[in-house]
């Protein structure tokens, strides 16, 4: 399946690999397709469960894909010692969607707000404190958490 530039479809595995154009627009799309789903089912339930009109969601949403889109560039052309090089999508997180749902319903949609900012100004500190913590947190305690957070989610997936 080698064409004359020298791609295939097996180079998709590879770091530099180059795939064939009729076999690279389907992988894309479905790419494309799965980072507009994680990206936009977030937002949206967590701003639906705080009562956000739809006027007010569709801009979170646009927004959200307009920050995914930089943050991505961040990621494919480094700046500093920040983005890995790699063709990488960044996104919206489903980790916090079932606590932000509950703030949300709780304490409206200006709580979550304030809840993802001191949250995000504390996770990129712990982040950057990472060096000195990483080697006293077990593997196991590690997977404990990310099961712990997906169990979480079952109720949202509901």
């Amino acid at each position: 399946m080698k064409t004359k530039t020298g791609s295939s479809v097996n180079n998709i595995y590879q770091l530099e690999g180059r795939v064939p154009v009729l076999k690279a627009v389907p992988f894309g799309l479905q790419h494309i397709l799965a980072m507009f789903v994680a990206n936009l089912t977030p937002i949206t339930i967590i701003a639906a469960a705080g009562g956000l009109s739809q006027s007010k969601i569709a801009v979170l949403l646009q927004n959200a894909m307009f920050v995914a889109g930089i943050a991505t560039l961040i990621q494919l052309y480094p700046v500093w010692k920040v983005g890995s090089g790699l063709p990488i999508v960044m996104g919206v997180s489903f980790t916090f969607v079932a606590v932000l749902s509950t703030v949300a319903v709780n304490y409206g949609y200006p709580t979550v707000i304030g809840a993802v900012l001191v949250g995000g100004i504390v996770e990129g500190t712990i982040g950057l404190l990472a060096k000195y913590w990483r080697r006293i947190i077990a593997p196991i305690v590690a997977a404990s958490v990310v099961t712990a957070i997906g169990f979480s989610l079952f109720t949202v997936g509901a």
